[in-house]
């Protein structure tokens, strides 16, 4: 047993000397390590050298160790630096002339030992910093700002409408991702993306709000031309704009179906193996997109086809997170979309855990521990925990190994109206928003073009309740597809925000 209370607080100081001293000294160019670790008098030995200088410290468990301990170790290192708070320092460390200091004081210890390491205005390279540099090498983040937002996302794909800045663009990523490309299909693809994203632009920018019908058409043929630049600017996808032309003669990969009725709700939708959907799905994820290899002819048809292979329009409003009040006003079916949040509580004071507890939030009330267990990630653990609001709250366990941040472990959705929102797969396997936009889009166009019984009672009948439901999920479209493409084009991160706000 005392043993094991070793282990654990030498754990506790392990974490707080890489927290506190290692991360900062090797990202300042030192190479550092915990050369020693004493259980008995629980306390580790810090080693750092850069550019040809040599520093120790030693970190004890707590500053309530013995005076022999100080003493020993006064004649070892430099300064020693003590986890938690201080408690009788002075009479633990008599006769100890090196400073005592608590390990939340490193800082200027750290910028005394690079000053004294570094030769006139320039800090020493390391080896290790160089190959930190050439690993870690990605697009870096573009923060755009503008007082409408939208307008930035705007100006910034009008630039890669000119296909000279496009090949330069399309140049970079290749580099980025350690490919080579022929000098004529960076031409190539670079002229596809530019002329992509002017058909994209003409179709987005043609948008007459008072005509819901056209608005429809246009933002499906638009979100189209986006996905084609989105493939064309990907160093490994399509090297033509005609090889992507050639897959739409195929048809567009989707199909749709009066589904158990013709109510609007019970429209279906489902995937083909052929077409250009399928074809741009297998751009974006290695894994296999549920579809028929034909469009059913009858409902037995589509009722004996895998059932993540078609959903109805109700399913796939359930997984537009921005129009969340209006689908709980309008149907009776559960969102597939959650929030998650941290949960301090059941978390306690662990920064490095590989594993985290978070909440799922339904804001709809209508979820069980079955709907949660759905979602895709390494969620484990689930159980409904009581809430203060009308919400579901299901606290679940998060596996993240490979990262400090628990939320990489799950593909998010971000948006500016939904900040965060973790959403079943659409097909058995797309995470991807602007994919279940492309496919919602292309049912109301469907209705817009060969329904118009249906159409016209939505637009100015007894359905009109589902016309204020589409004119929200437009807006969302004009206003998150455009930036989402934006990323997936350009290979960057990209955060538009106003000047002086918060993010700015």
């Amino acid at each position: 047993m005392q043993d094991s209370g070793w282990k654990a607080r030498l754990d506790i100081l392990r974490d707080a000397v890489k927290r506190n001293m290692l991360d900062k000294l090797v990202g300042h160019g030192w190479e550092a390590s915990i050369v020693r670790e004493v259980a008995a008098g629980e306390y580790v030995v810090v080693k750092a050298s850069r550019g040809g200088a040599e520093r120790s410290a030693a970190v004890l468990y707590s500053s309530a160790t013995s005076n022999n301990v100080y003493k020993q170790l006064a004649g070892e290192v430099s300064v020693i630096f003590f986890n938690g708070q201080p408690y009788m320092v002075e009479s633990f460390a008599m006769g100890v002339s090196i400073p005592v200091k608590p390990i939340d004081d490193f800082q200027p210890f750290l910028i005394e030992w690079n000053r004294e390491s570094s030769t006139g205005k320039f800090a020493p390279t390391t080896t290790q910093a160089e190959e930190t540099s050439l690993e870690e090498l990605q697009a870096p983040r573009r923060v755009l700002l503008s007082e409408t937002p939208i307008e930035a996302v705007w100006a910034r794909l009008a630039q890669l409408k000119s296909a000279t800045l496009a090949r330069k663009m399309v140049d970079r990523r290749a580099q980025l991702e350690s490919l080579s490309l022929e000098p004529s299909t960076i031409v190539s693809k670079g002229e596809g993306v530019a002329f992509a994203l002017r058909n994209a632009t003409d179709y987005f920018s043609a948008i007459d709000r008072r005509n819901v019908s056209q608005r429809v058409l246009n933002l499906y043929y638009g979100t189209m031309s986006f996905a084609f630049a989105e493939m064309l600017a990907s160093p490994g996808g399509p090297q033509t704009l005609s090889e992507l032309e050639a897959t739409t003669k195929k048809g567009h990969g989707l199909y749709t179906h009066d589904g158990l009725d013709d109510r609007f709700e019970s429209l279906a939708i489902g995937a083909l193996v052929s077409g250009f959907f399928p074809s741009w799905v297998k751009s974006m994820t290695a894994n296999s997109l549920v579809a028929a290899k034909r469009k059913p002819d009858g409902l037995d048809a589509l009722k004996a086809l895998p059932v993540e292979s078609w959903l109805t329009m109700e399913q796939l409003f359930s997984r537009i997170p921005e129009v969340a009040d209006l689908f709980e006003d309008i149907f009776e079916g559960k969102p597939s979309w959650v929030t998650p949040a941290y949960d301090q509580e059941s978390n306690g004071r662990h920064h490095r855990a590989t594993t985290t507890y978070a909440l799922l939030i339904d804001e709809s009330g209508r979820m069980t521990m079955d709907d949660i267990a759905a979602f895709p990630g390494a969620i484990r653990e689930i159980i409904q925990v009581s809430s203060r609001s009308s919400a579901s709250h299901f606290r679940v366990a998060i596996d993240h190994p490979e990262s400090s941040i628990w939320w990489d472990a799950l593909q998010l959705h971000h948006s500016p109206f939904k900040r965060h929102a973790l959403m079943l797969p659409l097909f058995g396997t797309i995470n991807e928003y602007r994919a279940t936009c492309l496919v919602l889009l292309y049912a109301l166009s469907i209705l817009v073009r060969y329904r118009p019984s249906l159409w016209r009672q939505i637009q100015e009948g007894e359905l009109d309740h589902f016309r204020s439901l589409i004119e929200t999920f437009l807006s969302a479209v004009e206003r998150i597809l455009p930036e989402q493409f934006l990323e997936k084009i350009t290979g960057q991160s990209i955060s538009v925000h106003q000047p002086g706000s918060f993010f700015s």
